[in-house]
């Protein structure tokens, strides 16, 4: 392995003329989803009726997908199953749709500057289907610097939004993320975390964690039962479901869903990697270049690069958890139609996490019978609200009852 090239001038900085460059790029519509952010499909490597599409869900990456988050929902990972239900076809894991920008703000713009997520919100006009060739165009409608005491005076916000359609035209969903950019150098996580000490989990209160997975996550899925829409109240609490503790596992488990590609590649292909973008890796403890993802494995990593007191969870997981706990409480019958997410707090590596969700109101629009939902997260054993966020299903009203 080569040794990292020396980054040019203003690598890493968050700077008005990063920006200004970064702003060229407004509005222009990007189709081509670069080596960093492919997985799903390789583009004109299927027959006809595929070429044209740059992502497509198998069958087998909705079912590798689903377990990479331990949502064992046969809609998913069962095809007879999923044929005999409402749908007739395999299902995909809604929030999968969170892989189809052809960029964002981990990969465009402000060069060498580490990301953290802000919010995202998803609006899906049907369900997402396995086995769908689809077209996905991704485009920057803004970015910004403002002040940060975390990121050393400076930070940059930049704003995507994708659209998903079907090779006919259909829309399938529409998917918006917010990211924040700061330099990795002048990160001050040390201090604004430094009250953070990771768990330490006795055998006793793990066996509590299991319980509750038992009672929570696994006894309260739907499935073909269906939920009314006349049977649900304004001011109800759904039953939460339980994640965690996080670990090195857990979160490989979710980020290796797509197989070797991107960032995840070795030996010959990570030299290709890292010649390719000379400043895009940092040093391991063996300092061996590894990419910025690899700064989610370990404590030591997040202390040295990022004066954070440990590791913690990519924000893509925190989405399918929501996603799971709403469609189980949804039922086979029911439909995802909007979530938005906004990331309040990390999960650190080690941290068990509750996600909630409860019944605001009630409309009928059209012909669909829309519940909306106010969904939140909690850290345990911290007790930290770590996100937030609103969620709208769509469930079957009886025949000649509506309410």
């Amino acid at each position: 392995m080569t040794a990292l090239k020396k980054p040019a001038e203003g690598w890493g900085e968050v700077t008005e003329a990063h920006l200004e460059r970064l702003l060229q790029r407004k509005g222009v519509e990007r189709s081509e989803r670069g080596s960093l952010m492919r997985g799903f499909l390789v583009p004109n490597q299927w027959d006809a009726g595929y070429g044209e599409s740059n992502f497509f869900i198998s069958l087998e990456t909705a079912a590798r997908f689903a377990r990479g988050f331990a949502d064992e929902n046969p809609l998913y990972t069962d095809l007879a199953y999923a044929r005999r239900s409402p749908w007739e076809r395999m299902l995909a894991p809604p929030t999968l749709l969170a892989y189809t920008e052809a960029m964002n703000g981990a990969t465009d713009g402000f060069p060498g500057c580490h990301a953290i997520w802000r919010e995202c919100e998803f609006e899906w006009a049907r369900p997402l289907f396995a086995d769908d060739p689809m077209k996905v165009a991704t485009s920057l409608t803004g970015a910004r610097i403002v002040d940060s005491e975390f990121a050393g005076g400076k930070a940059g916000i930049q704003d995507y939004e994708t659209s998903i359609r079907t090779l006919a035209g259909e829309d399938v969903a529409t998917y918006r993320t917010s990211w924040h950019r700061f330099s990795r150098k002048k990160a001050t996580g040390s201090s604004k975390y430094g009250k953070i000490e990771p768990v330490q989990w006795t055998n006793e209160a793990l066996e509590e964690v299991w319980d509750e997975y038992r009672r929570q996550n696994l006894a309260n899925r739907r499935g073909a039962e269906t939920r009314w829409f006349g049977d649900v109240e304004v001011g109800s609490e759904i039953p939460h479901i339980i994640k965690g503790p996080v670990t090195l596992t857990s979160k490989l488990a979710f980020e290796f869903v797509r197989g070797p590609g991107g960032w995840f590649v070795g030996h010959e292909m990570a030299l290709e990697l890292y010649d390719r973008y000379p400043a895009l890796a940092i040093p391991n403890e063996e300092n061996v270049p590894e990419p910025p993802v690899a700064i989610h494995w370990t404590n030591e990593r997040c202390q040295k690069y990022l004066g954070m007191p440990a590791a913690y969870e990519a924000g893509f997981e925190r989405l399918a958890w929501y996603s799971q706990l709403l469609t189980a409480w949804a039922g086979d019958h029911g439909c995802m139609r909007r979530m938005q997410v906004r990331f309040l707090a990390f999960h650190w590596q080690g941290d068990a996490i509750r996600l909630h969700a409860k019944v605001t109101g009630k409309r009928v629009v059209g012909n669909e019978h829309l519940v909306d939902l106010e969904i939140w997260s909690v850290s345990h054993p911290r007790g930290e609200k770590t996100s937030v966020g609103s969620a709208t299903v769509s469930l079957p009203a009886r025949p000649g009852v509506v309410s």
